[in-house]
C-alpha cells in the first residue's frame, strides 16, 4: 500500500515539478537560506537527507527567548519536551511516542542526546543551557550506524557555535514577567592569527517564584536561579587538521518546581491525614512544607579532532562529564511527612572516546559515487546515587553503584547506483558491560555495606538498509530500515533485596517512507514521512510505595509497544521577508503488551491497547515571521513580526494510566516584536503564551499513596536588548 502510495505521489510530484520548471524567476524573490544538517556526519542540506530530521538554527531558538527546552515543543513533529518537577534539571523527551523522564542511572536514556558530539549518559542537565547554540538537530527513528551510542527512537544533537579567529562579540540583557532578569555576554577573539582562536561565554538568568505556597508564607516556590559559564578552543594550523576543545560550568539553584496535590478519596495520604484533593483547580498553588531547594552542579570538557589524510579522514572525539545533584522536593505538597525526597545526590562521572574513518573525496571513493565511515565507541560511567525518603514520617533510604562500559563497532555507507538513485547500508556491533551494586545505608551518610553486587554482559547487532530517488531537480522519495538497541541492567532503587534484579536490553525496529520536496525556485518545502516502529523488551519506569515504607524507582520488561504515524513539515517564502513555517503530526503509539503490578497493593494493571505517555494523536505548529525596512529614531532600520502557535491533542502522563495524569488538548500563542539596528543592536518585545492557557506538564499517582499534578507557568512578557560588535 505504502509502495503505490508513494508511485502515485512520485508521479504527481514530477507533474508538478514540469510546470513549476517554467516559472522563471526575478530579483524580487525573496533570498533563500539553505538549512544544513550535519545529521549524517557530513555537511549537507537537510532537504538532500534521506532520514526524518530536523534542523533548527540559531536564529529561530533565540527568538524563543527561552533557555528552557520546553520551548522547543511544537518545533518538530511528534516531539514534547517538559522539565521534569520531581527532579532537578531532569528533561522530559517523548518523540514519536517513545518517552523518557527517568533520574535513576541504572538505566540509560531513550532518546539519545548530543552535546558538541559527545553522548551524554543522562538526560539531566543535558539540554539545560540552550545559550550559543549553533544548531539543534532531531533525528527521529533508530540511530546505531552513524553516532557513537545506539537509540531505540531517535537523538537530539546539540551543536555550539566555534570560535571566529576575529575580535568580535554580544552581550544581552533581558527582563520580564516575575522579575525574570538575564544576562548573557559571548567574546571571539584571535590568540595566534590564523591559527588559534577562542571564545568565551557566559550567561546567568533568575525569575521570583511565582507558585505561591499557601501552607508556609515567605517560601513560594518555581523560581529560577541558574547559569553557565564556557571557554573554547579552534586550533588550525595547517588545512587538513582542525582540534576544537571546549570545557564548561553549569549550575542550577532554582527553588523546588511545587505541585498541586489533586489525591482522590482512595489515596492513603487522604485516608490517613485527610489530604484529599486540596489542589485541585488552584493553579499556580501549593502547600509544600518540606521547601529545601534541590541543586545540581556539572562540568564538560569535549575534544573534537579531525586530520584529513589524503582520500580519507580521521575525527576523533572525547568527552568528559562530571555531574552532581541533590534532590530536595515535597511530593505529598501537605504539611504531614506523606512522601518527600531529602538530601538525595547524585554523583556521575562519563568518559567517552570515538574515533571515525571516512571518504574524503580521495583515491577512496570509487570517484565520488561511495560515501562511507567505519567507527568505533568506548565508553564509561561510574556513578552513586542515595535516595532519601520520608513515606509516613519514617525514612527509607537506598544507594546504588552503577559502573557502565560500552564498546561498539559500526559502519556506513552511501552508493550512488545511478546519478538518480542512491542505497545506503549500515551495521553495528554493541558490548556492554554492567555492574551494580545495592545497599541500605541507614540515616547516616557514611556510605553502605553493599549488600547485593550483580553484573552482566550484553550485546547485540543492528542493521540500517535504506534507498533514495531524486525523481526531480529538489525531489526525492526514500525508503529506510533501521534496527535499535537500549541496553540492559539492574534495577536501582528495588525497596528491597529481593526485588534488586537485572532487566533486558530493548529493541526497535523501524520501517520509514519520505518525501522531500522544493518548489517555486527552492521558496516552497514539503516534506511528509510515513513511519512505523515496534519495540520489544520496551523499558518502563515504574515508581511508588514498596514494602515496609520503602519508595521504589525500578525499570522492567514490562511492554511491547508499536508506534506508527505521519509527519508532514512545510516552509514556504512567498515574498521578501515573509516566511510562513508549520508541521502537523499524527501519531498512533499503543501498548501491545504492558502489566504493571502495583508494588504497595500487589494488584495488576493491565495497560495493554493503553497509549503511550506525552504521546498526543495530533499536534500542530506553525510560524509566521514578516521582516522589513522601517527609518526610526536611534538608527533602528527593521523590524521584525513574529507569530508561533502550537496545539497539541489530549494525552496520558502518568504511566498508570491514571486519570490525573490526562491532560485536555490545548493550544499556546506566543508573540514577539523585534526591532534590529544596523550598527548591531537590538531590541525584542515579546509575550508567551499569550492567551494565558494553563496545563500540566506531569501528573502522576504514586501507587495510590499521593497524586500530584505539576503545572505550566502561563503568560510571560518581557523585553531583552542585544549589542553584537
Amino acid at each position: 500500500m505504502l509502495g503505490k502510495w508513494l508511485l502515485a505521489s512520485a508521479v504527481s510530484l514530477q507533474a508538478f515539478s514540469a510546470a513549476s520548471a517554467q516559472t522563471g524567476t526575478d530579483a524580487s524573490q525573496p533570498e533563500i537560506e539553505v538549512v544544513v544538517t550535519g545529521s549524517r556526519l557530513r555537511p549537507e542540506a537537510a532537504q538532500d537527507t534521506p532520514i526524518a530530521v530536523s534542523v533548527l538554527p540559531a536564529t529561530q531558538l533565540e527568538a524563543l527567548h527561552s533557555v528552557s527546552i520546553a520551548a522547543l515543543s511544537g518545533l518538530v513533529p511528534n516531539l514534547t519536551l517538559n522539565e521534569t518537577g520531581t527532579s532537578p534539571g531532569l528533561a522530559t523527551i517523548s518523540l514519536r511516542g517513545f518517552n523518557t523522564r527517568n533520574s535513576d542511572i541504572s538505566s540509560e536514556p531513550g532518546v539519545a542526546v548530543y552535546v558538541d558530539g559527545v553522548y551524554q549518559t543522562t538526560s539531566s542537565g543535558s539540554l539545560a543551557d540552550l545559550y550559543d547554540v549553533e544548531r539543534l538537530e532531531v533525528l527521529r527513528g533508530p540511530q546505531g550506524s552513524l553516532l557513537g551510542k545506539n537509540s531505540g527512537a531517535g537523538a537530539i544533537l546539540l551543536s555550539r557555535t566555534r570560535p571566529t579567529g576575529e575580535f568580535g562579540g554580544r552581550v544581552g540583557v533581558e527582563y520580564g514577567s516575575y522579575n525574570l532578569a538575564q544576562v548573557q555576554a559571548l567574546v571571539n577573539f584571535p590568540v595566534i592569527t590564523d591559527v588559534l582562536a577562542a571564545k568565551v561565554t557566559a550567561n546567568f538568568r533568575r525569575r521570583d517564584d511565582w507558585v505561591d505556597n499557601v501552607l508556609v508564607p515567605g517560601a513560594d516556590t518555581g523560581g529560577e536561579k541558574r547559569g553557565s559559564v564556557r571557554g573554547a578552543l579552534l586550533f588550525t594550523p595547517s588545512a587538513d587538521f582542525k582540534l576544537y576543545l571546549t570545557a564548561d560550568y553549569i549550575w542550577d539553584r532554582s527553588s523546588q518546581a511545587g505541585a498541586r496535590n489533586v489525591s482522590p478519596a482512595t489515596d492513603l495520604g487522604c485516608v490517613f491525614f485527610g489530604v484529599c484533593n486540596p489542589g485541585a483547580g488552584r493553579r499556580g498553588e501549593t502547600g509544600i512544607g518540606f521547601t529545601a531547594k534541590p541543586t545540581q552542579d556539572e562540568n564538560n570538557v569535549t575534544a573534537n579532532a579531525e586530520w584529513v589524510l589524503g582520500g580519507v579522514k580521521l575525527t576523533s572525539i572525547t568527552g568528559y562529564r562530571h555531574y552532581e545533584t541533590v534532590n530536595n522536593v515535597d511530593l505529598d505538597m501537605s504539611p504531614f511527612p506523606i512522601l518527600e525526597v531529602f538530601d538525595s545526590p547524585i554523583k556521575l562521572n562519563q568518559f567517552s572516546q570515538e574515533l571515525r574513518l571516512s571518504s574524503e573525496k580521495g583515491g577512496f571513493d570509487l570517484d565520488g559515487r561511495l560515501t562511507w565511515l567505519i567507527a568505533g565507541y568506548y565508553g564509561h560511567s561510574n556513578g552513586t546515587m542515595t535516595q532519601r525518603i520520608l513515606a509516613f514520617g519514617a525514612p527509607s533510604p537506598q544507594q546504588q553503584k552503577v559502573i557502565r562500559d560500552s564498546y561498539a563497532l559500526f559502519g556506513h555507507a552511501d552508493f550512488d547506483v545511478t546519478d538518480e538513485l542512491t542505497v545506503s547500508v549500515g551495521g553495528r556491533r554493541s558490548w556492554d558491560k554492567v555492574k551494580h551494586a545495592f545497599g541500605l545505608p541507614g540515616t547516616g551518610e557514611a556510605p553502605p555495606p553493599y549488600i547485593r553486587e550483580d553484573s552482566e554482559d550484553f550485546k547485540n547487532t543492528s542493521f540500517e538498509l535504506g534507498a533514495q530517488y531524486k525523481f526531480a531537480p529538489g525531489k526525492m522519495a526514500y525508503v529506510r530500515y533501521a534496527e535499535g538497541y537500549r541496553g540492559g541492567g539492574f534495577v536501582g532503587l528495588p525497596g528491597s533485596l529481593a526485588a534488586a534484579v537485572g532487566f533486558d536490553p530493548e529493541t526497535s525496529e523501524s520501517y520509514e517512507l519520505g518525501l522531500k520536496t522544493s518548489w517555486l525556485d527552492d521558496r516552497l518545502t514539503l516534506n511528509l514521512t510515513l513511519f512505523e516502529t515496534k519495540f520489544k523488551n520496551l523499558q518502563r519506569d515504574i515508581v511508588g510505595a514498596g514494602p515496609n515504607n520503602t519508595f521504589i524507582q525500578i525499570v522492567a520488561n514490562a511492554a511491547d509497544a508499536t508506534t506508527k504515524g505521519v509527519e508532514l513539515e512545510a516552509s514556504l517564502r512567498p515574498v521578501r521577508g515573509l516566511t510562513l513555517s508549520g508541521n502537523v503530526g499524527y501519531l498512533d503509539a499503543k501498548y501491545q503488551r504492558y502489566q504493571v503490578v502495583d508494588a504497595f497493593s500487589g494488584a495488576t494493571i493491565d495497560l495493554s491497547g493503553q497509549p503511550l505517555t506525552y504521546a498526543p494523536k495530533w499536534t500542530a505548529s506553525g510560524i509566521a515571521e514578516y521582516r522589513h525596512e522601517v527609518n526610526l529614531p536611534l538608527a533602528f532600520d527593521s523590524l521584525t513580526w513574529r507569530a508561533k502557535g502550537d496545539w497539541r491533542d489530549n494525552f496520558q502522563m502518568s504511566n498508570s494510566a491514571n486519570p490525573v495524569g490526562l491532560q485536555d488538548a490545548y493550544a499556546v500563542v506566543d508573540l514577539s516584536l523585534a526591532i534590529g539596528s544596523g550598527k548591531g543592536y537590538s531590541l525584542t518585545l515579546y509575550a508567551n503564551n499569550v492567551f494565558d492557557k494553563r496545563f500540566t506538564t506531569l501528573g502522576e499517582n504514586v501507587s495510590g499513596l499521593i497524586s500530584f499534578n505539576y503545572d505550566n507557568i502561563g503568560r510571560t512578557v518581557g523585553a531583552a536588548l542585544n549589542y553584537e560588535f
